[in-house]
């Protein structure tokens, strides 16, 4: 059985990366806001014909949308209860699992700042940094939930994959 302190310590590690991914996303923010002020009026810095700026936008918007059905799935299947699973291996699943949910939940608001620099669009920035702002805070750890699933999974000394 996994001990009370390894469950705590691991989920307050995995909280910490959580917590500087999401305080990353507020250094975007300073970015942008830098780059507006300081080259005013902003409007990208490579060169992207008219034409080609809404197809970029949708390519962007896919992405993001794309990163929550990645999520959806991974969480899924990582998630899973297995029977007879060592507490250290469901433990350490918990904390691989929210680690890439939240690298896939900021990959909407990295791709608002590439298409930031590439267009000078900062209201498709804000949007896509939202959605990762929303997807953060749905999946972000939560203790009761690590219990829930530490219990179910078994707790078997040698534990199996």
């Amino acid at each position: 059985m996994q001990s009370v302190e390894d469950t705590r310590f691991v989920f307050r590690r995995t909280v910490v990366m959580g917590a500087a991914i999401c305080a990353s996303l507020l250094v975007y923010v300073g970015i942008v806001e830098l780059m507006r002020a300081v080259m005013k009026p902003f409007h990208g810095i490579a060169v992207v014909p008219l034409g080609k700026v809404q197809t970029l936008r949708l390519l962007i918007y896919g992405l993001a949308v794309a990163s929550v059905i990645a999520i959806r799935l991974m969480r899924g299947r990582l998630l899973r209860v297995v029977p007879g699973e060592a507490s250290r291996l469901t433990l350490m699943r918990l904390m691989r699992a929210s680690v890439l949910t939240f690298i896939l939940a900021e990959l909407p608001a990295l791709a608002g700042i590439v298409l930031f620099f590439a267009t000078g669009l900062s209201r498709d920035f804000y949007i896509l940094l939202f959605v990762s702002l929303v997807l953060e805070f749905m999946y972000f750890p939560r203790r009761a939930p690590w219990d829930d699933l530490l219990s179910r999974g078994g707790g078997a000394p040698g534990g199996r994959l």
